[in-house]
């Protein structure tokens, strides 16, 4: 059966981008799994991740936003359904004079009334399929929601390992800082004496104080940033900073190893932001089903079954039941645009959403590329800078056994400690790059989320 009135010109439905068109191979990015924290062996860490994942505001508007879009669908599929409803309703008059009776015994009142209670049914047949395909969009944006909350989890749990990372980071480089302003201030004492020795002149004591005051700043700097980070802690967990209670971090340690293979199709199934897209998708595509089905005919059947009573100046009476059954079918003829309005508004929708899922999806892959990329560098350059701190510290070794032996002096044993506490610092930064590489990956190769294969054919 052909449309009562005609959909006009509609805007074209636009395509997804799809693995082949983004030049995507078959085959599997990474093993990544879910909870990837865990495998740090980091205690706090843990502990704070528990208390983000059942306080963190994030994850309680996710929730409410499902909440939201389950009362929507049920919305739909109530309408959908058969209403019920109970109908009354009643009338008097007054007039004045009062009616004239001929009959003998009528002694007539001024008053007319008519009273009426019912129970009202009424079903809209679904021919064409609008109210399963409102029901459908609604099931759509459900499932969407469900998606962005564990988007909401992805990001929250990437956030909190990067700031305890930076924690960790930053508590260490604290603990070098004193330990080479304490190195500094033995070499400035030491060069004072031999200035007052008249061994070297008074300049040059100059430089040791510019390096013990710059390391006492930046003992300061990274004081301020370790507290900002674990405000920033608190926050992310759902905590104020008062609230946070006071403690360390461990020292930074290994990550496991994760076998890096490209970027693959798989990455399409495996981020929840893709799915909530692909989902929204969903939803608008039967939107415009919906749109499309307003344009054919509307078959409704209405029933009434109740009471009525009519009394008429007190000369008639009555009181009877009723039922009745009214179909009803209304015909789109000309709607002076309206709904081919409507249509156009959801196609250009479903257009809107097809931007944004291909939107989703190459930030999805420029992340993901960036991370494996990261990832296999800081792999790379982690042994590099570990040989480095040993040579350094090689060389303070060394000089340390010829100061003991009278062959050097002490002034070259604590520069030569220093160096080593500096490469020290270096080798610290690489290993914070690696685990904050390492955490990134695991988001963006979805932290171990997994449509099912109906889901993903969907």
């Amino acid at each position: 059966m052909s449309a009562c009135a005609n959909f006009g010109q509609q805007p074209d439905l636009q395509i997804p981008q799809d693995a082949a068109q983004l030049q995507l191979s078959a085959g599997q990015s990474a093993k990544v799994g879910q909870n990837w924290w865990l495998g740090l062996n980091q205690p706090l860490l843990n502990q704070l991740m528990d208390a983000g994942l059942a306080n963190a505001p994030d994850l309680r508007i996710a929730a409410a936003r499902i909440a939201q879009a389950e009362a929507q669908w049920r919305g739909a599929r109530g309408e959908a359904g058969v209403q019920v409803g109970v109908q009354a309703n009643g009338v008097a008059a007054y007039l004045n004079p009062k009616p004239d009776s001929n009959r003998t015994g009528d002694d007539p009142n001024h008053v007319f009334s008519n009273e009426m209670a019912a129970v009202a049914v009424n079903y809209t047949f679904d021919f064409w399929g609008k109210q399963r395909n409102v029901v459908k969009a609604a099931l759509g944006a459900r499932l969407a929601a469900v998606y962005q909350q564990e988007q909401a989890r992805l990001v929250l749990s990437q956030s909190i390992v990067s700031q305890y990372t930076q924690w960790q980071l930053l508590q260490e480089q604290a603990n070098i800082l004193r330990q080479r302003i304490g190195v500094n201030q033995q070499l400035q004492k030491l060069v004072a004496n031999r200035i007052r020795a008249g061994l070297q002149p008074a300049s040059d004591e100059y430089i040791f104080q510019q390096t013990v005051l710059s390391l006492q700043s930046g003992l300061r700097q990274t004081q301020a940033d370790i507290e900002r980070t674990r405000h920033g802690v608190a926050a992310l967990v759902g905590l104020s900073p008062n609230q946070l209670p006071v403690m360390i971090p461990q020292p930074l340690g290994s990550v496991p190893e994760v076998a890096v293979d490209g970027l693959r199709a798989d990455i399409l199934g495996q981020r929840p932001d893709i799915a909530a897209q692909r989902a929204l998708l969903q939803s608008d595509y039967f939107g415009i089903k919906a749109a499309e089905a307003a344009f054919y005919p509307n078959i409704e059947i209405k029933g009434l079954a109740g009471l009525a009573h009519v009394d008429a100046f007190d000369l008639v009476h009555s009181s009877s039941r009723m039922l009745g059954i009214v179909p009803a079918i209304s015909l789109p003829i000309f709607t002076s645009g309206s709904l081919q309005a409507a249509l156009s508004g959801k196609r250009s929708a479903y257009n809107e959403q097809v931007a944004l899922y291909d939107k989703t999806v190459l930030a999805a892959l420029q992340q993901a590329a960036d991370a494996m990329s990261d990832y296999q560098h800081s792999t790379v350059a982690l042994p590099l800078q570990q040989r480095a701190f040993q040579v350094a510290q090689k060389a303070a070794l060394s000089s340390s056994k010829r100061y003991a032996a009278g062959l050097d002096n002490a002034i070259t044993k604590l520069q030569r400690e220093d160096t080593a506490l500096s490469a020290r610092a270096d080798l610290v930064k690489t290993i914070a790059w690696q685990q904050q590489s390492w955490n990134s990956l695991h988001a963006a190769l979805g932290g171990g989320f997994q449509l099912s294969d109906a889901q993903a054919t969907r």
